[in-house]
Order: C-alpha cells, then sequence, then structure tokens
C-alpha cells in the first residue's frame, strides 16, 4: 500500500515551525515519515513551505520506499498539496492521505485501519469525530488528480459514502497547529482537541 504524506503547509499557527519542532527525540515531520515507512507504506512526502528544511530532517530515512516531491503551490491549501501527491502514487493500489502534524500515529494505526476498511473510502471516527490517515481505494486517484482549485478532505468525499471506523485512541484526532499544543503535549503526552476536521 501506499501513502501521501502532507509537509507542505504554512503553518501560520505556529510560526511555520511545527513540523521541525522536536519530539521524543525527532522532529514531528521525522516521526510521520518514520512511521509510515515502519507500515510498509510507499511513502510519498509532499512538501512546501520550508521545504529544504522538511527535506533535511529526514534525509537518514531516504530509502527505495520514500518519494520526497515539492508542491510549489502549497499556499492553495492541503487539496493542492494532495493533488500534488496523487501524480506520484501508483495506479491501481489503495493508499492513505496522512499528515505530518500528528504525533501520535504510529504504525500500528496504519494497520489498523487497513484491518477495518470494507468500503472504498474510510476514515477513523473518534467520538463522533472523522480524523486522519483517510484510506481511499485507487478509484479515487483520478477524483484527487482531476480537482481543480482549493478543497479539503470533508468536500472531496462528500459525494462518497465513507466508512467511519469507529476507534478508541485520540492519535487519530489529535495534531499540532499552534505552539500552545506543542507545549501541551510535551506536558503531558497529548496535545488539547483541535477542531473537528
Amino acid at each position: 500500500m501506499q501513502n501521501i504524506l502532507l509537509a507542505a503547509g504554512l503553518g501560520s499557527r505556529s510560526e511555520g515551525k511545527k513540523l521541525l519542532l522536536p519530539y521524543q527525540g525527532e522532529t514531528l515531520v521525522h516521526h510521520a515519515v518514520k512511521e509510515s515507512l515502519l507500515a510498509g507504506l510507499y511513502t510519498v512526502l509532499v512538501t512546501g513551505y520550508k521545504a529544504d528544511e522538511v527535506k533535511e530532517a529526514v534525509k537518514d530515512l531516504y530509502c527505495d520506499n520514500l518519494l520526497v516531491v515539492h508542491n510549489s503551490e502549497y499556499a492553495q491549501g492541503q487539496g493542492s498539496s494532495t493533488r500534488c501527491g496523487a501524480f506520484y502514487l501508483r495506479e491501481e493500489e489503495s493508499f492513505f492521505i496522512s499528515l505530518s502534524d500528528m504525533p501520535l500515529i504510529k504504525a500500528r494505526h496504519y494497520h489498523h485501519l487497513v484491518r477495518c476498511a470494507t468500503h472504498a473510502a474510510a476514515r477513523p471516527s473518534y467520538k463522533g469525530r472523522l480524523g486522519h490517515p483517510v484510506l481511499l481505494a485507487p478509484t479515487f486517484l483520478s477524483v484527487i488528480r482531476d480537482r481543480n482549485g482549493p478543497f479539503t478532505m470533508r468536500s472531496l468525499l462528500s459525494s462518497y459514502k465513507v466508512q467511519a471506523i469507529e476507534v478508541d485512541e485520540e492519535a487519530y484526532i489529535l495534531d499540532i497547529d499552534t505552539l500552545d499544543e506543542y507545549h501541551a503535549l510535551l506536558a503531558s503526552g497529548q496535545p488539547p482537541q483541535s477542531p473537528p476536521l
């Protein structure tokens, strides 16, 4: 399987620092790439803002299963970076879309979703809140590639039946958007809850 791992955003609410912040001996983006690779996923890391620094942060993880690409239009949002990454995925193979600012996601979280998915589109749901990673069938490659203009995951999937996989771990919904959330992560091991995705 494979994974579009988004690491292109401006991170304006964290002064553009969040992916390069250290946590448990590695940066957030390094953790995200490492766990994707440990899950056995062919990983397309989409960079944008601070692309050179992001690439430097993960250079020790370079391997045949990792492709780092750059979205020059990253300022247009996650949809733009998702579309960019989709062009580098392998055909006829299911894929994840995941975020690089979710420090509690590990390889086993990907594996759990694979085991539970029964629909062409599936995503975790924790206490009614949808999260990431999102798991999609190969048919969604053309859907994403053909999109024009900004889009969100919610709008992309709004016309499709999406399986909500009930999970009991907050890891699937907890991300780092602000420096306050980062400091809370360091203090407690888990950041405060963010608004629903």
